[in-house]
């Protein structure tokens, strides 16, 4: 299937493995050149099974939420392009809860994922001067 709704139907069922800690299912949506990049700390994955070997040997456990999702299709480079914005909110095993924005831009390629550049963030509450302003969740 070429740019279709399948590859964000991969995208999700990614998040889905990992919030289930799926790890064998999740390695079988990524290509074998896979490579994940992750700009705030300066690392780049190269192939998939040290994309899940990071994700999979992470000291807590996830509750993942997909928030929103786009999709768009490259005619030209015969690819698509998901974006996910995802809530997580992990619990490490001395029992403090770390609560996590991601923004994450998916390349897939004949079903499969071929890169993922991710941004995480911890949320944090709206400081107290800017509370008249806007409107808080």
């Amino acid at each position: 299937m070429k740019g279709n709704e399948s590859a964000v139907r991969v995208v999700h069922e990614l998040w889905d493995c990992f919030g289930e800690r799926r790890w064998d299912d999740a390695r079988k949506l990524l290509s074998d050149d896979f490579e994940g990049h992750w700009y705030q700390s300066r690392e780049k994955i190269v192939g998939p099974d040290n994309f899940i070997a990071i994700n999979r040997d992470y000291p807590g456990t996830h509750e993942i939420q997909v928030l929103n999702h786009q999709h768009s299709y490259d005619s030209w480079d015969h690819v698509d392009h998901v974006t996910t914005q995802v809530s997580i909110k992990s619990t490490m095993p001395d029992g403090k809860v770390v609560e996590l924005f991601a923004v994450s831009f998916f390349e897939v390629e004949e079903d499969l994922i071929k890169s993922a550049v991710e941004y995480l963030a911890e949320t944090y509450p709206a400081p107290e001067w800017r509370k008249k302003y806007v409107e808080t969740a």
